[in-house]
């Protein structure tokens, strides 16, 4: 696919995700254009909170392990409903998040359902092993974008960011999230569909290629570009 074309995905459920992601097999990089269209109800804005009882009900309906910690209020950094994201159960195996990152329940509800139903029968597909664990960053860091003092603040600083340095499968491998060209090409058909699939559940998708600062990582976050969910960027 070249470089910045425009492509809509819908959210139209998981099967369709994985369907377009196991027939990928070059990288993705397009920026995601507004349209008129409502948003999809499975993308919830920014601005939406739900209760710790529905959060709770949906993160044990995906299997995931956490703790809910205290509401974070750090000056304009603020999640009003953070958990702390550990592991996700998959199958009968655990599936730790290295970096166990503090999230707005929001992001972790999304999180563990693409990497359970989406990322997991990917790696199986183009790796031939399953998810032993992802490492991330710490997720909530209150701070501006790209730690620039002029930058807007980063959806980091909200809960609302995830960083993904790389995937461990079961039959001891490592793949790293790196450009293409340094992967195999497996592991290279691998993180395309991986970041294909992302730009169905998340609004922002940056890896490398991308940038500089996002070249040995995959940001994913929800953070609204407008006043919809309908704008979304994948690079």
């Amino acid at each position: 696919m070249a470089d910045n074309a425009a492509v809509i995905f819908g959210i139209g459920g998981r099967a369709l995700a994985a369907t377009i992601a196991l027939g990928c097999s070059a990288q993705v990089r397009a920026v995601i254009a507004q349209t008129n269209d409502a948003p999809p109800p499975s993308v919830a804005p920014a601005e939406s909170v739900m209760t710790s009882a529905e959060c709770q009900a949906r993160l044990d309906a995906l299997h995931a392990t956490f703790s809910f910690t205290p509401p974070v209020a750090e000056g304009d950094c603020a999640i009003p409903l953070p958990v702390r994201l550990r592991a996700l159960a998959i199958g009968a195996d655990d599936v730790p998040l290295t970096g166990e990152p503090t999230l707005d329940c929001r992001l972790a509800e999304r999180l563990a359902d693409w990497i359970g139903n989406v990322v997991e029968p990917l790696a199986r597909h183009h790796l031939g092993a399953g998810l032993a664990a992802i490492e991330t960053g710490p997720g909530y860091v209150c701070r501006n974008r790209n730690n620039e003092a002029a930058e807007k603040l980063s959806e980091h600083a909200k809960g609302n960011a995830l960083d993904i340095a790389a995937f461990a499968l079961r039959d001891g491998r490592r793949m790293a999230v790196r450009p293409a060209g340094q992967l195999a090409p497996a592991e290279a058909a691998f993180l395309a569909a991986v970041r294909t699939t992302a730009c169905g559940y998340f609004l922002t998708v940056l890896g490398p290629g991308s940038d500089a600062a996002h070249n040995e990582h995959l940001h994913v976050d929800l953070g609204l570009h407008g006043r919809t969910a309908n704008y979304r960027i994948c690079e």
